[in-house]
């Protein structure tokens, strides 16, 4: 073996050998099948160590299930559709979709993700995962897009997808409609006001420009003070409309003035309202964000809403203004405040279904288990049903056209997927009204919509070629901010499709943080890419500390820890440099203290594999780690006289005790396992670490008997130990004697070599070993 370790060279080799054996590919016809719904990395232009820190745990389930002798699929895909890709596209080409079309700005999607994919398997193969490159899949691919549309297709025809004209949740932003599970809250600063409409009747709010929009005024029925203003009719201040005060329980009596407004729409309780008093319709916004209503002269709603707060103080209607800091709902993506207009939307119905739903999760494992709890809250809080329509460019087309005369959807047929109903023409005259004339839909569908299909995409559902029995997938892993996007659409697609989970188990994660605690994004400059990490430490080190988080725990980026996960790879390369010259042996350990160590290597290796079978990864690295260096500051260094005298058992134990350690390490540091795997064990073994054989604890049955002896044994080495250098000696500086009291009989030849004693008699000693019962003296002459 050479003197150190080089990662670049090595995991190139490495990588090929793997690729041109085909260590990894899934082997169709075995009972023992394991099939992981991996996450599909988003095309946004941007991959660092955080993608590292949430993708691996896949691949640290997968090398570990085929060391168990499953025949693992893991497929690899990239999320190559929806708004990130466009926003890429739209920012490296320095244009807007609206300006350059449909058509041209499409070709540059396409042309774009090229590349970019390519460079993500590039870095995502330099990482070390162990996918089955031959089942790679993308969200925009032709079979993605057939299976997305048939979902639709079958939805439709269940009557689960329907469209509808409604208040929908708007991006102004991105000029497109939004879900509820694609929001989040976000503290931002505005204005509080007090507007005095009549006497007795004065109504708070941070949104005074929707007063055009005022349809009703609402208190609470439970409100003594305000039971008199019930059915009385006001004007609105400066435009003059009158609405009615009703009285409705979604009213907090204690929140502002008691009094609210209803407009057209400023948040979900105007909807609410709306629809439950069937109130007119007033839109004010229009869908880029401007103000529609003449007033505003076109002005956007943080102008018209310094406008708005001016008039009122200027005509005497404002009574207090105040500056604030509230929640408000944005879009995830862009952070833009939502609105609420009336477009026309497909949907998917399923908030007749949510008791079913959480029955589902509730028979889901999870692990963390606490993650339950989230999937659970998010779906007790859904007040739509799943909006699938977007207003955007690049994306899956819905697969309808509408009739001309009668407005009726037309599909297509199952074999004519997939479709773009722009430039393809339906085969069939509307069924309705035998009309041939259509007009196509021009939205795609959500990304979620094609998303929440990954299992079905993998087992290509609808497909002549699937592969039905890798579903219900056994393992979703997926960070923990997506349980509410992807891991519930998919249990939902999943029910309403086949009626079951679409897995057994779902591993969720943290997220990787700055140094500082931080979320990683390139626009706070605090990203930290992988490929810098790799060159200067290799693959294995970044894994390394991927691995060392507690699942579903956030993580931060520290370089201390891959550092410590180089040092690791160098005692490693140390000890096999070692192991090396000294490989003969019999097959058996007979020394109590090999022994001994075989028995602590049973207990980490069970360790190990419990933690594995449940998933927390980071513990079984842990186990296994901590044992490793345990071996070597004590065992190896209790060996070493015996092994340089050749003694069998003690060659056979190092070989023995590394070798396991190298296959536990496998799933973590995939790289240099395999390297000294195939420099020191290839010979009658299988042809990669990765396809060799777990280690099994239960096999190391018989040593315990050594272990209380072992221990004794060790302790009383380890403190001969520091009292040497205590006393400033080397630690192979001759003794003349040591007194022991207590002390096995069988450990002394080991105590004698180790710490290079000239003779060991029985008798008192003046010095306690910790934990035992052992007393010691040193004789020096």
């Amino acid at each position: 073996m050479d003197d150190r370790y080089v990662p670049g060279e090595a995991e190139q080799r490495i990588a090929e050998f793997w690729e041109r054996e085909g260590i990894y590919k899934y082997k169709k016809g075995k009972d023992n099948i394991y099939s992981i719904d991996t996450p599909p990395p988003t095309v946004s232009g941007e991959i660092h160590v955080g993608h590292v820190y949430s993708y691996s745990q896949a691949d640290f389930a997968a090398r570990y299930k085929r060391m168990r002798g499953f025949s693992v699929f893991y497929p690899f895909g990239l999320d190559n559709n929806g708004l990130p890709t466009e926003i890429l596209v739209e920012k490296q080409n320095k244009i807007t979709a609206e300006y350059v079309g449909r058509e041209k700005f499409i070709e540059l999607v396409e042309t774009t993700i090229k590349e970019y994919e390519q460079k993500y398997i590039d870095i995502w193969k330099k990482v070390g995962v162990s996918v089955d490159w031959d089942h790679y899949y993308t969200t925009v691919s032709r079979d993605a897009q057939k299976i997305s549309q048939y979902s639709f297709i079958e939805l439709y025809k269940m009557g689960r997808a329907y469209q509808k004209e409604t208040p929908t949740i708007w991006c102004t932003k991105e000029k497109t409609a939004l879900s509820q599970m694609e929001l989040e809250d976000k503290m931002l600063k505005s204005e509080f006001v007090k507007i005095k409409f009549e006497e007795g009747v004065v109504i708070a709010t941070t949104r005074p420009e929707m007063l055009p929009a005022c349809v009703a005024i609402f208190v609470s029925p439970e409100n003594e003070k305000t039971k008199s203003l019930v059915g009385r009719k006001v004007k609105v201040p400066i435009f003059g409309q009158e609405v009615e005060i009703l009285e409705d329980r979604r009213v907090d009596p204690e929140k502002g003035t008691g009094i609210v407004m209803c407009c057209t729409f400023g948040d979900v309780t105007d909807i609410e309202w709306y629809k439950a008093y069937n109130l007119p319709l007033r839109i004010i916004i229009d869908e880029k964000g401007r103000m529609s209503h003449e007033y505003f002269s076109g002005k956007g709603i943080r102008e018209a809403r310094i406008q708005m707060i001016e008039d009122l103080e200027r005509e005497g209607y404002l009574l207090e203004r105040k500056e604030v800091e509230h929640a408000v709902n944005v879009h995830e993506r862009c952070k833009t405040e939502i609105e609420f207009i009336v477009k026309q939307q497909w949907y998917i119905r399923y908030l007749d279904i949510k008791d079913k739903l959480i029955e589902l999760g509730q028979e889901l494992k999870w692990y963390p288990a606490h993650m339950r709890v989230r999937y659970e809250n998010w779906i007790r809080g859904l007040q739509w049903d799943w909006n699938i329509s977007r207003q955007r460019y690049f994306g899956i087309p819905f697969p309808v056209w509408y009739c001309k005369k009668c407005a009726a959807p037309i599909l297509p047929e199952k074999k004519e997927l997939p479709v773009n109903p722009l430039s393809f023409k339906p085969g069939k005259p509307c069924e309705k009204c035998g009309s041939e004339e259509y007009t196509p839909e021009e939205d795609v569908m959500d990304t979620w919509a094609t998303s929440s299909l990954t299992p079905m995409i993998n087992s290509r559902w609808s497909l002549d070629d699937s592969i039905p029995e890798i579903f219900p997938m056994s393992l979703r892993p997926q960070a923990h901010e997506i349980i509410s996007f992807w891991l519930f659409t998919t249990v939902v697609k999943s029910y309403l499709h086949t009626g079951k989970l679409p897995w057994k188990d779902a591993m969720i994660s943290g997220h990787a943080l700055d140094p500082k605690g931080k979320a990683m994004h390139k626009s706070l400059g605090n990203v930290t890419e992988p490929l810098p990490i790799i060159e200067k430490y290799g693959a294995d080190a970044l894994r390394y500390w991927a691995s060392s988080a507690k699942l579903g725990e956030d993580a931060t980026f520290q370089e201390k820890e891959i550092v410590a996960g180089s040092r690791l790879m160098n005692k490693l390369w140390n000890i096999a440099k070692f192991v090396e010259k000294n490989k003969e042996g019999k097959k058996e350990a007979v020394n109590v203290i090999d022994r001994w160590i075989l028995s602590r290597l049973k207990e980490a290796t069970r360790q190990a594999t419990e933690m594995f079978d449940s998933y927390n990864y980071s513990g079984s690295k842990r186990a296994v780690e901590e044992f490793f260096w345990f071996f070597c500051d004590n065992y190896v260094e209790f060996i070493k006289y015996r092994i340089y005298n050749g003694d069998s058992s003690a060659n056979y134990t190092l070989n023995m005790v590394f070798l396991s350690v190298l296959k536990m390490l496998a799933p973590f540091m995939p790289y240099i396992t395999e390297e000294i795997y195939s420099k020191l064990y290839i010979d009658g073994n299988p042809s990669s670490i990765h396809i060799s054989e777990w280690p099994e604890h239960d096999k190391l049955d018989g040593y315990e008997a050594e272990t209380a002896v072992g221990e004794k044994i060790y302790r009383t080495i380890a403190y001969v130990r520091q009292w040497k250098h205590a006393n400033g000696m080397a630690l192979n500086a001759e003794l003349d004697e040591l007194i022991a009291e207590n002390f096995p009989n069988e450990g002394e030849e080991c105590l004698r070599g180790s710490m290079n004693i000239k003779k060991i008699t029985s008798g008192r000693g003046n010095m306690e070993i910790p934990g035992t019962d052992i007393k010691i003296k040193v004789s020096q002459e």
